[in-house]
């Protein structure tokens, strides 16, 4: 069962491809049993169609139509080499999509720009981040993207692209290339905020306790902090270089787009950082107070020791074996002793109070 609190995505081994030539197609990730799924929209100004197809079915698109080809499952290499090759994708490429530890990056050729970077998505049954790789392709005719499995962040465009008035429809290609990317941002952002929400409800119950479980949720948030910033920082750069590049396939009125999914990178990014110093301080905050509560317990148990210190010594000097000890021979001896000790505890008992000890 996966822990409550485990806000960072678990890593699983990714399969050895030591020794591999390079161009060598080999799935990395754990998505085995499914096959693949490809879904295609042609669309232009007046119309827009969904097909569910297969890798023949893709091979024999027309080319008068802008497409949206999405392929969901690229555990089958042949389906991804295929219709990689239709496109004229380098093999590094092919590689690069098919091994789902790739960091996020943008590589443009002349025909094409090749993109790859992570989908973040929050699970709230277990208070995880999921985290899976999807490959963005922009060609002159078609957008292609590859996904390790079903379901992602992007209904909102298929909905709008089945809308007659959709801005998508009436734009070229590079508008909806934008759209993906600004799409999977937001996406940054509603985690964000969930996660804030948490954090927040941590700094509001740190006051009231200190038990092992908000340890586990202070180190499963700065997990999640960090997950997200190891992603976040290379989609900047991403970004940055998106807005930058002078490729035939982005039209120079697109750049602003570009240029506001990249202004929303950079918030998340503050924001990141403040959420770090928050968990930071709140981590110290959980230490100094077990450490209060250590130093409550040891004062408690100091004062304790304190009071039975003189009382001890009484008793271990009337315990001794000697025959001659004059007290023994008392009538009330006994309860003068214990009249003795307990005037001892009162009397150290208001001197702790007056010293304020407790």
């Amino acid at each position: 069962m996966a822990n409550k609190f485990n806000l960072g995505k678990k890593v699983h081994k990714r399969k050895s491809k030591t020794g591999l030539p390079p161009g060598s197609h080999v799935y990395t990730g754990k998505n085995i049993t499914e096959a693949p799924i490809i879904e295609v929209f042609q669309f232009d100004v007046a119309t827009c169609e969904k097909i569910i197809t297969d890798v023949q079915g893709v091979l024999a698109l027309p080319e008068d139509k802008k497409l949206w080809i999405n392929v969901n499952g690229i555990n089958d290499v042949e389906v991804v080499k295929q219709i990689s090759e239709k496109y004229s994708l380098d093999p590094l490429y092919q590689e690069d999509i098919l091994n789902v530890f790739q960091r996020t990056k943008i590589e443009e050729e002349n025909s094409y720009i090749y993109l790859t970077f992570k989908s973040l998505e929050w699970n709230e049954q277990v208070f995880e981040i999921e985290e899976e790789q999807i490959s963005l392709v922009l060609t002159k005719n078609a957008i292609i993207t590859f996904q390790e499995k079903i379901g992602d962040n992007f209904d909102v465009l298929r909905s709008r692209l089945s809308t007659s008035t959709s801005t998508i429809r009436g734009k070229g290609l590079d508008y909806l290339f934008y759209r993906i990317l600004d799409v999977t941002v937001d996406s940054y952002f509603d985690i964000l905020e969930k996660l804030g929400d948490f954090i927040e409800d941590m700094e509001s119950a740190m006051s009231s306790t200190s038990n092992k479980n908000m340890l586990l949720k202070i180190q499963a948030a700065k997990a999640a902090i960090n997950l997200m910033r190891r992603n976040i920082y290379p989609m900047r750069d991403l970004l940055n270089k998106l807005v930058t590049t002078d490729h035939e396939l982005l039209d120079e009125s697109s750049k602003r787009y570009f240029k506001d999914v990249l202004d929303h990178s950079i918030q998340i990014l503050e924001n990141i950082e403040t959420y770090r110093d928050i968990t930071v301080g709140l981590k110290d905050l959980y230490f100094n107070t077990v450490s209060h509560e250590m130093n409550l317990v040891m004062k408690t148990l100091t004062i304790i020791s304190t009071l039975f210190i003189p009382l001890t010594f009484i008793v271990g000097v009337y315990g001794m074996n000697f025959r001659v000890m004059p007290e023994l021979e008392w009538h009330n001896g006994y309860y003068l002793v214990w009249a003795f000790m307990l005037s001892i505890a009162i009397g150290l008992i208001i001197w702790f109070r007056r010293k304020g000890w407790f």
